[in-house]
């Protein structure tokens, strides 16, 4: 397509979209000069679909800048904070940092082609108070006076190479001058919620592209494309990309760097990385075409299904105009775009159509039906269905470690606890469910619940939870200095259980105690202890007097230390 066709094509459907002005065209490879999707083909295809790549492309990606540092760097190079140096975050106008790096590009990149180079703070809020840095502008929430002086230092040091800063975190603030020609901002749009609906939040996020196009002259988006907490779950991302593709190249942006799994499996990754591949180059294609092209390349057999079922979420998403969700579970993704009643059928059709399949549609196919039984399984889990076909979903889903497929999020929680603790959970079902007094009984929340955990009902559904993923089946807690639960007293019961999950790596932790009040008298305290045979479970148990009348409370009392903790079942036997 020659560059009138496509200026063109831009002009036809500007009013659709947005009022930025046109983005310019600079060649026939696409409207951007930097485009890249973080999935593994998007990595490992880069080449073949003309995409950029952060291990070719940049000599400093993200927050790495620690990579130049020494071995035992001087402290000069840390953020003071609170009148001490922090290893936690940078102090940007640190001669020492600056020296750092221009030794680490003279030493790397000093004969190479054109790199690009990220100057940013460590994934944090933190700022440096040094004298410095509150010299050059700096305040106790901004360091992007001292960080835009960095990368305008080492911009004129090194005039064939790009530096960029970002707008995120503690660098939002805009320049207060024009900054040279080979420096450019990485703007997140973490704030720009994913939907095909126009939002005030759209409106803000095209008025700062075009704010800073103002001082630099390279401003690339970091998007996101992912529901980071599930890989395997589909997601309608096309639409809403179709729309925010487009709206980038209206304000000039200059290069889209689409956030997704990386080097990690998701379920249809490939199609995922053509498609939007296609769209950076031209955002005015017909999408469902596309999608369909694409669906009948990949799986011969499976395309009509497969496209069909794509189009439907996408459908959904738009009906539901609900911004689509980047860190949930299952549960949450159910109230945004997700029909369980319309995704079981597909998967269960998908399985039929496996042994017609051959070759790299086989091969895909596979891995695909495999991760999906992890939708499978928490469909089943919150639904209470947890006794059919589990056994087999659960092999299917452990095939995927086979190939080498060991998590399904951004924060690697791993298939291999998944699987065990979701047979743990049934295995208590099977031997305790009939036996417990409390099962589907109302609880009562005397304390405030935390806003996105106040389902209290879930303590009582009979199920444990699954530790490792908080998303499955626990209340977390931030209460303080406690939660209060008024537990009430069923006929025959003898005894209360209540079972608590650990996760260290989300900082969620045992309650420091727990107490039983009984008729208004407390009667027991007990410290929750970590069990040795399953690390991540604890439970206390009290001695329900046989003169309990009414409700009794509970008072979980959280660790101060720590931030959260999880309750997970209450149960009365």
């Amino acid at each position: 397509m020659n560059r009138m066709i496509k200026t063109l094509s831009i002009l036809l459907l500007v009013p659709f979209f947005s009022d930025c002005s046109q983005a310019q065209v600079d060649d026939d490879s696409g409207l951007f000069e930097y485009r890249e999707i973080y999935l593994p083909e998007g990595i490992s295809e880069a080449k073949k679909l003309g995409l950029n790549n952060v291990d070719k492309d940049w000599g400093i990606w993200g927050h790495h800048l620690s990579m130049v540092l020494p071995k035992n760097p001087s402290m000069t190079v840390y953020a003071a904070v609170g009148g001490n140096r922090t290893k936690e975050q940078f102090c940007f106008s640190s001669d020492q940092l600056y020296n750092y790096i221009v030794d680490y590009i003279d030493e790397n990149f000093s004969g190479s082609k054109t790199r690009r180079f990220a100057i940013l703070p460590n994934d944090n809020d933190l700022v440096c108070q040094c004298d410095l840095c509150v010299k050059a502008g700096n305040t106790a929430t901004d360091a992007s006076p001292a960080a835009l002086n960095l990368i305008k230092r080492l911009a004129e040091h090194f005039p064939k190479h790009l530096f960029f800063s970002s707008y995120y975190l503690s660098t939002r603030g805009l320049p207060k001058e024009v900054l040279p020609e080979n420096t450019g901002v990485l703007v997140s749009a973490m704030d720009y919620p994913l939907t095909t609906l126009a939002t005030p939040q759209e409106t803000e996020f095209e008025a700062l592209l075009k704010s800073w196009k103002q001082y630099v002259s390279h401003v690339y988006v970091w998007d996101y494309i992912q529901n980071f907490d599930d890989y395997f779950t589909p997601y309608p991302i096309f639409d809403v990309m179709q729309r925010r593709i487009w709206l980038y190249a209206q304000c000039g942006v200059n290069g889209i760097f689409l956030n997704g799994s990386g080097e990690e499996f998701s379920s249809m990754s490939r199609l995922k990385t053509y498609v939007l591949a296609d769209l950076m180059r031209n955002p005015t294609q017909d999408m469902k075409q596309l999608i369909w092209d694409y669906c009948h390349k990949f799986f011969p057999v499976a395309g009509d299904e497969i496209a069909s079922y794509i189009f439907l979420l996408e459908a959904t998403a738009a009906k539901k105009g609900k911004p689509l969700p980047m860190y949930e579970g299952v549960e949450k993704v159910m109230q945004s775009y997700f029909l369980p009643e319309e995704f079981s059928p597909f998967h269960i059709k998908l399985l039929g159509m496996l042994h017609q399949t051959k070759g790299d549609e086989r091969e895909a196919l596979t891995l695909m039906i495999q991760a999906m039984c992890l939708t499978r399984l928490e469909i089943k889990r919150i639904n209470k269905h947890i006794h059919s076909d589990t056994i087999d979903l659960l092999s299917l889903l452990n095939d995927l470690t086979n190939n080498n497929i060991h998590s399904y999020s951004e924060s690697y929680w791993s298939i291999f606890d998944y699987i065990r603790e979701y047979r743990e959970m049934v295995d208590h079902d099977l031997a305790y469910g009939d036996k417990n007094l409390l099962r589907n009984k109302k609880l009562t929340p005397l304390t405030a619940l935390d806003e996105d955990y106040n389902d209290i009902s879930i303590l009582t559904d009979g199920q444990l939870g699954l530790p490792s993923n908080y998303h499955c089946g626990q209340m977390i807690s931030s209460a303080t200095p406690s939660l209060r639960i008024a537990v009430p007293v069923e006929k025959g019961m003898k005894r209360l259980r209540v079972w608590f999950t650990v996760n260290a790596i989300f900082n969620i932790a045992l309650p420091e105690k727990v107490q039983l009040s009984v008729n208004g008298i407390q009667i027991a305290s007990v410290t929750p202890q970590a069990s040795t045979s399953t690390p991540n479970r604890s439970y206390v148990d009290f001695n329900v007097p046989a003169s309990a009348t009414g409700n009794m409370v509970l008072t979980i009392v959280r660790n101060q230390k720590v931030k959260t903790m999880a309750i997970d079942e209450i149960e009365g036997f």
